[in-house]
Protein backbone atom coordinates (compact mmCIF):
# COMPACT_ATOMS: atom_id res chain seq x y z
CA UNK A 1 0.00 0.00 0.00
CA UNK A 2 1.73 3.65 -0.93
CA UNK A 3 1.86 6.19 1.93
CA UNK A 4 1.89 9.52 1.49
CA UNK A 5 4.20 10.79 3.75
CA UNK A 6 5.38 14.07 2.46
CA UNK A 7 3.63 17.33 1.85
CA UNK A 8 3.93 20.21 -0.12
CA UNK A 9 2.83 23.07 0.45
CA UNK A 10 1.83 26.35 -2.30
CA UNK A 11 0.90 29.47 -2.47
CA UNK A 12 -2.21 30.99 -3.93
CA UNK A 13 -4.68 33.86 -4.34
CA UNK A 14 -8.24 32.82 -3.46
CA UNK A 15 -9.36 32.98 -6.86
CA UNK A 16 -7.11 30.51 -7.31
CA UNK A 17 -8.02 28.35 -4.85
CA UNK A 18 -11.80 28.75 -5.40
CA UNK A 19 -10.75 27.90 -9.25
CA UNK A 20 -8.84 24.65 -8.36
CA UNK A 21 -11.56 23.66 -5.86
CA UNK A 22 -14.35 24.26 -8.36
CA UNK A 23 -12.62 21.81 -10.91
CA UNK A 24 -11.61 19.31 -8.37
CA UNK A 25 -15.60 19.28 -7.61
CA UNK A 26 -16.54 19.49 -11.56
CA UNK A 27 -14.09 15.67 -12.13
CA UNK A 28 -15.75 14.62 -8.97
CA UNK A 29 -12.44 13.95 -7.21
CA UNK A 30 -10.96 15.28 -3.94
CA UNK A 31 -8.94 18.54 -4.10
CA UNK A 32 -5.46 16.16 -3.20
CA UNK A 33 -6.24 13.74 -5.99
CA UNK A 34 -6.82 16.51 -8.25
CA UNK A 35 -3.66 18.26 -8.22
CA UNK A 36 -1.50 15.10 -7.92
CA UNK A 37 -3.35 13.91 -11.38
CA UNK A 38 -2.36 17.15 -12.65
CA UNK A 39 0.75 17.70 -11.42
CA UNK A 40 2.13 14.71 -12.25
CA UNK A 41 0.56 15.24 -16.00
CA UNK A 42 -1.77 11.80 -15.55
CA UNK A 43 -5.22 12.34 -17.66
CA UNK A 44 -8.41 13.21 -16.07
CA UNK A 45 -11.52 11.46 -17.73
CA UNK A 46 -15.00 12.52 -16.46
CA UNK A 47 -17.17 9.52 -17.41
CA UNK A 48 -20.76 11.02 -16.92
CA UNK A 49 -23.47 7.96 -17.40
CA UNK A 50 -21.03 5.53 -16.31
CA UNK A 51 -23.71 4.83 -13.24
CA UNK A 52 -26.72 4.55 -15.79
CA UNK A 53 -24.34 2.27 -18.12
CA UNK A 54 -23.28 -0.41 -14.51
CA UNK A 55 -27.15 -0.27 -13.54
CA UNK A 56 -28.14 -1.49 -17.09
CA UNK A 57 -25.46 -4.21 -16.24
CA UNK A 58 -26.93 -5.61 -13.05
CA UNK A 59 -30.53 -4.86 -14.33
CA UNK A 60 -29.15 -7.50 -17.25
CA UNK A 61 -27.31 -9.68 -15.06
CA UNK A 62 -30.39 -10.21 -12.71
CA UNK A 63 -32.27 -11.23 -15.34
CA UNK A 64 -30.16 -13.94 -17.35
CA UNK A 65 -29.82 -15.09 -13.24
CA UNK A 66 -33.78 -15.30 -13.42
CA UNK A 67 -33.99 -16.91 -16.67
CA UNK A 68 -31.04 -19.74 -15.74
CA UNK A 69 -33.16 -20.34 -12.06
CA UNK A 70 -36.34 -21.15 -14.32
CA UNK A 71 -34.57 -23.25 -16.61
CA UNK A 72 -32.73 -25.17 -14.02
CA UNK A 73 -36.09 -25.84 -12.28
CA UNK A 74 -37.56 -27.18 -15.29
CA UNK A 75 -39.85 -24.29 -15.61
CA UNK A 76 -38.33 -22.95 -18.92
CA UNK A 77 -38.23 -25.08 -22.26
CA UNK A 78 -37.46 -22.73 -25.23
CA UNK A 79 -35.61 -18.90 -24.31
CA UNK A 80 -34.89 -16.84 -26.85
CA UNK A 81 -31.63 -15.17 -25.57
CA UNK A 82 -30.70 -13.14 -28.29
CA UNK A 83 -32.51 -9.98 -27.18
CA UNK A 84 -31.03 -10.17 -24.26
CA UNK A 85 -27.53 -10.94 -25.35
CA UNK A 86 -27.90 -7.95 -27.62
CA UNK A 87 -28.52 -5.90 -24.85
CA UNK A 88 -25.53 -6.98 -22.85
CA UNK A 89 -23.11 -6.76 -24.93
CA UNK A 90 -23.91 -3.62 -26.30
CA UNK A 91 -23.18 -2.48 -22.66
CA UNK A 92 -20.69 -4.32 -21.91
CA UNK A 93 -18.42 -2.67 -24.87
CA UNK A 94 -19.64 0.81 -23.59
CA UNK A 95 -17.75 0.11 -20.64
CA UNK A 96 -15.17 -0.94 -22.42
CA UNK A 97 -14.72 2.08 -24.57
CA UNK A 98 -14.75 4.02 -21.07
CA UNK A 99 -12.29 1.96 -19.46
CA UNK A 100 -9.88 2.17 -22.39
CA UNK A 101 -10.31 6.22 -22.47
CA UNK A 102 -9.68 6.17 -18.58
CA UNK A 103 -6.30 4.11 -18.77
Amino acid sequence: MRRRNTTIAIRCTEEESRRIHELADRHGLRLNDFIMRCALGKKIVVANGIDEIVRQQKAIGRNLNQIATLANMDRLTAVNFQPLLDEHRKFTELIGRLLREVK
